[in-house]
C-alpha cells in the first residue's frame, strides 16, 4: 500500500490502515458494543423514523393509522411520478410536492433525480471509486472519521451495528470526501460539518457507486 514518506505521518497512517480494515470486514455478530440491541425486536423498539427507544413502543394509535396511510398514498404519487420522470421534471406538480415535503420511503429517490445523479456518475465513470481509494492511502484523520461515524445516530436501526453495512457506507463516503475536498477546512482533509448530512446519503438510496 502506498504511502507518505513523511516520517510524522507514518504512525497515524497504520491506525488508519487498521480502522479501514474494520470497515472492510464487516460487523462481526454478538461484538460487545452490539449486546442489548441484537438481543431484542427492533420492531418493537424502533419509531417510524427508525430511532431506537429506551421501552417498547405503546399500540399505535387511530391517529397514527391515518397519518401512514396518508403518508402510503404520497409515497404510491411519487413512485408513479419516478416511472414517468421526463414528464414531470421542472413541472409544478413536481414542485408543489417537494414542497409539500418527499415521504422518507422515497427521499433518497427522489433527491437522486433532483440533482440529476446519475447524469453526474455518467459525466465522472469511477470518480467515487478513486477517491475512495485515495483517501484510504494518504487520508490523516482516519481516527477523526472513525469517531464521527460511531457517533453518528448511534440509536438509529441503521447505524446501531458497529461496522455494519450503513456504517461502512458512511466512513467510505466520508474517506472519499477527505480526498475530493481536502481543503474543506483549513489544515484538515475532511469537513466535520459533513457527516450528519452524509449519514442520510447512503441509506436514503443514493446510490455512490
Amino acid at each position: 500500500m502506498e504511502m507518505d514518506e513523511d516520517p510524522d505521518t507514518l504512525p497515524a497512517q497504520r491506525q488508519g490502515n487498521i480502522i479501514i480494515t474494520k470497515y472492510e470486514q464487516g460487523h462481526r455478530a454478538g461484538a460487545a458494543v452490539d449486546m442489548g440491541h441484537e438481543q431484542i425486536n427492533i420492531g418493537k423498539y424502533a419509531n417510524h423514523l427508525g430511532i431506537m427507544q429506551e421501552t417498547e413502543l405503546p399500540p399505535i394509535r387511530a391517529l397514527e393509522v391515518k397519518q401512514r396511510r396518508k403518508e402510503s398514498k404520497r409515497t404510491n404519487k411519487w413512485l408513479k411520478m419516478f416511472a414517468d420522470w421526463p414528464k414531470y421534471r421542472n413541472t409544478k406538480k413536481l414542485s408543489q410536492r417537494v414542497y409539500k415535503g418527499i415521504p422518507l420511503a422515497v427521499r433518497g429517490q427522489a433527491w437522486s433525480r433532483l440533482l440529476n445523479i446519475d447524469k453526474i456518475k455518467s459525466q465522472n465513470p469511477g470518480k467515487y471509486k478513486a477517491m475512495k481509494e485515495k483517501g484510504k492511502r494518504s487520508s490523516r484523520i482516519i481516527h477523526r472519521i472513525q469517531l464521527d461515524v460511531s457517533s453518528t445516530l448511534q440509536n438509529h436501526m441503521m447505524f446501531i451495528q458497529r461496522f455494519g453495512v450503513r456504517q461502512q457506507e458512511l466512513c467510505d463516503i466520508l474517506v472519499a470526501y477527505s480526498a475530493y475536498n481536502p481543503v474543506s477546512i483549513p489544515g484538515q482533509r475532511y469537513s466535520w460539518a459533513m457527516y450528519p448530512y452524509s449519514a442520510w446519503v447512503s441509506p436514503e438510496g443514493v446510490s455512490t457507486s
